[in-house]
């Protein structure tokens, strides 16, 4: 992806949108703007509201790197996901992760797994991969290391 992104309003604002549509706050929701920059300020990066607004739209396109540290931190990612595709793919990772610890659901199957033999887990864990590739993803996803 070039400076300029897909869309034309610049590869940060299209980063920074990606968390703002995939990174659930505690509740298991998505992040506001507001809720973003007063994150950021309690963390020691101060931030407006209106300027994430304008970084987000790719109105504003230079944030310095404390401001990128600070909207870095307010996600609970890691800045490297702005600066660098290893460091992105890295961080969706940790996306992925907060948004299964964020889903009941899952926590619920995953208590309802305890205590059944083994055989019924292997049972589960194979219907699991049938769905994933009914649903077009990938039968048996491999958590990465670092």
């Amino acid at each position: 992806m070039d400076d300029n992104g897909a869309n034309g309003r610049g590869v940060f604002a299209e980063r920074l949108d990606e968390l703002f549509r995939n990174v659930p706050d505690p509740q298991g929701r998505r992040y506001t703007g507001s809720a973003i920059a007063r994150r950021s300020t309690e963390l020691g990066f101060k931030l407006g509201e209106s300027y994430l607004s304008q970084l987000r739209s790719g109105k504003a396109r230079t944030p310095s790197f404390r401001t990128v540290e600070g909207i870095a931190a307010a996600f609970g990612v890691d800045v490297r996901f702005f600066l660098e595709d290893g460091g992105r793919e890295r961080s969706r990772n940790e996306i992925d992760m907060m948004r299964l610890q964020a889903d009941r659901t899952i926590h619920d199957v995953a208590y309802k797994l305890a205590g059944l033999s083994e055989s019924s887990v292997h049972i589960v864990h194979e219907l699991i991969k049938v769905l994933r590739v009914q649903q077009g993803l990938v039968p048996d996803p491999k958590p990465e290391s670092d």
